[in-house]
Order: structure tokens, then C-alpha cells, then sequence
């Protein structure tokens, strides 16, 4: 049941001054006077547009609704309700909770002023308080809470019933100032160029042709922050061929240095005094060096000077027994110097000379 009491007017006139107040109540009643309807009530707003909107920037928002005091609890549930669906009609890309991470949230403090009024309503006895509703929004970058954006609605209501149109509003003057959507821009023009900063770094050639382990680290770094990035694609690939790259270039390091230690075995070997020995060891090195190149540059060299000496070698072996019996050490060891001092491979022919005859 509902009852309607007069606060602020006493009657204490006659008859004439009790019609003529009973008219103003029934004309207030009938055309919506401000007292009737909530005084200083907030004015109805024009219903907005939202089939108008601009498209929405591609940025993902949390809608967060607060209180500013206890009368405006009942109507921030509710408040939060309908800006999830405005939201939503207006093709923005919505989360349930900060901790999906959003780019943007929309921080929407409610306030609650309750209207003066001429009269009470009653509704089972209790009564009705109009308060005038204001909803106060903020876009903030979840980065760094900078502020995008700001707008703000209001309407009249009680009970915790609210006006769509208010909620709608909200969303329109936000969609309309486009600060939202200059912002996402130049986010992701910043990303696009930090992505492209870190790729050029990443030096996509050098890991393509790697000669060493740490040649795609800079790629795989990318990879990681960017796995569906402008450039994913290319960086898997020169990773692959990377891997192909380093292993040749690895190969081919080895067959040098291979190639480095046999030239050096082989000038070691002195192979033209094992073609015309003086000694019956002066192919020695040479047997060395076809010990451990088999199949190597000069191993055919190397086995012509040896068959080729071959007699020579027996030769001076036999005679170098026959020497070595009769001479004390320290004559040989000057001998073998004083013998080979004109010789290029001097201190090799000499050592040889040493070792195996004295």
C-alpha cells in the first residue's frame, strides 16, 4: 500500500484556501511538478545512440564499480550489471577479473544524494527515498593507472533501481571522445616497434649463416616475447637453418685444423732426406706421418721417399751399428752436430742422429 503524507504545508485557512491548495496537490500529481516528483531531482536525460558508436579498439577492459557511501550500495550492483551489457553492446572486449590481465580499467565510482521532497512515499510501511544517482568514470591503463579517459552520467532513481540510459551514456561519451582508441594506438604502435627494435637486434643473418653456439640467442629471444609475432616465422626458419649453418661451419673448422696439424707433420717429417738418407732413421718421421694420415695429402709421397730409400736405409742402419759400437757418447753427440750443421732441419737431423746412434 502506498501512502502519500504532506510534510511542509499546514493548511490553516478556511475552506476556500483548502480547494485551492487541493488543486495545486492534484495539479502536481497530474503534471509532474517538482515537488511531487523529487525536487531537486537529476533531470532526465535524452536516450543516446548506441547503434552510432565507432568501432572499438582492440584493448580488453575490467570493469571495476564502487561505492562512494553506503546509500549508493544498492545501486552499484546493479550499476556494474548494465555497464557489462552497454559495454558489450558497443563491441568492447570485456574480463571477469584483473587477474586476466586487462589493458584498461573502467573505474566507475557511484554517489548517491538523496532528494528533498514535499512529500513521503511509503511502500508496507517503509519509506521511499529518491536519491540522485551519479556515476563517475574513469579509463585507467592497467600498465601504469594513467589516466585514458573521464566522463560521468547521472540519473534520479530508489531502491537501487537504475537507468539504462545513464549506463548507455557513459559508454557513448567514452566511444565518442575516441581517447579511448588514440590510446590503444599508440600502444600498439610502441609494441609494434619494441617488437621490431628487438628483432632487428636479433640480427636474423647472423643466425642464419651461425659460426658459433650464441648466434641465434638474440632470435630465440624474440621468439619467447613474440611466439605469434610479425616475424615468428622467419625466426623459426633461421633457427633451422642456423642449426645447419653452425654444424658446417663446425665441420669445416675441424677439416682445417685437421689440415693445419698434417702440414705440420709433414714439414716435421723432412721428407727429402728420407728420399736420400745419411742415416738408416732419416724416414722415421716420415713412417709417423703415414702412421696417423694414412690416406692423407702427401701419403703417397710419403711412401714413394720410403721404398724409394728403402736400401739406402738398410744400408746405413748396418753401418750405424758397426759405429755405434766403437764410438763413446760424447764423440757422437758432436759428431751427429758437426754432421748435420749445414743442413736446414739441423736441430731435427741432429736430435735424430743423437738418439739413435749415441
Amino acid at each position: 500500500m502506498t501512502v502519500l503524507s504532506w510534510k511542509k504545508l499546514t493548511l490553516r485557512a478556511g475552506n476556500g484556501a483548502r480547494k485551492i491548495a487541493a488543486g495545486m496537490l492534484l495539479t502536481g500529481l497530474i503534471f509532474g511538478t517538482g515537488a511531487a516528483c523529487g525536487g531537486a531531482g537529476a533531470p532526465a536525460q535524452a536516450p543516446v545512440d548506441m547503434s552510432s558508436l565507432k568501432p572499438a579498439p582492440d584493448a580488453t577492459i575490467f570493469i571495476q564499480v564502487e561505492s562512494a557511501s553506503s546509500e549508493a550500495n544498492p545501486f552499484a550492483e546493479n550499476v556494474r550489471s548494465q555497464l557489462v551489457a552497454s559495454f558489450a553492446s558497443g563491441g568492447y572486449k570485456l574480463v571477469e577479473s584483473k587477474q586476466a590481465n586487462p589493458d584498461v580499467i573502467a573505474r566507475v565510482t557511484v554517489s548517491a544524494v538523496e532528494e528533498s521532497s514535499m512529500f513521503q512515499t511509503q511502500v508496507n510501511g517503509q519509506v521511499q527515498k529518491s536519491y540522485t544517482v551519479t556515476l563517475n568514470a574513469s579509463l585507467l591503463a592497467s600498465s601504469d593507472a594513467a589516466v585514458i579517459d573521464q566522463t560521468e552520467s547521472s540519473f534520479s532513481g530508489e531502491g537501487g533501481k537504475i537507468d539504462k540510459n545513464a549506463c548507455d551514456r557513459l559508454v557513448f561519451n567514452l566511444n565518442k571522445s575516441g581517447k579511448l582508441d588514440t590510446w590503444a594506438k599508440n600502444i600498439e604502435q610502441g609494441i609494434e616497434k619494441a617488437e621490431e627494435d628487438l628483432w632487428v637486434a636479433g640480427n636474423v643473418e647472423g643466425c642464419k649463416n651461425a659460426k658459433t653456439k650464441e648466434a641465434c640467442d638474440g632470435i630465440e629471444t624474440y621468439l619467447k616475447k613474440y611466439p605469434t609475432g610479425k616475424h615468428a616465422a622467419e625466426a623459426r626458419q633461421a633457427i633451422d637453418d642456423g642449426k645447419v649453418a653452425f654444424q658446417k661451419a663446425q665441420d669445416e673448422a675441424k677439416a682445417a685444423d685437421n689440415a693445419e696439424k698434417e702440414e705440420a707433420a709433414w714439414k716435421a717429417a723432412v721428407v727429402d732426406q728420407c728420399k736420400k738418407p745419411t742415416k738408416s732413421y732419416d724416414c722415421s718421421d716420415v713412417e709417423a706421418y703415414l702412421r696417423k694420415y694414412p690416406t692423407g695429402k702427401y701419403a703417397a709421397e710419403a711412401k714413394t721417399a720410403m721404398k724409394e730409400s728403402e736400401k739406402q736405409r738398410e744400408a746405413q742402419k748396418k753401418k750405424a751399428v758397426a759405429v755405434k759400437k766403437s764410438a763413446n757418447r760424447a764423440e757422437c753427440i758432436k759428431d751427429c752436430r758437426r754432421y748435420y750443421e749445414k743442413y736446414y732441419a739441423y736441430e731435427i737431423l741432429a736430435q735424430r742422429c743423437i738418439q739413435n746412434e749415441c
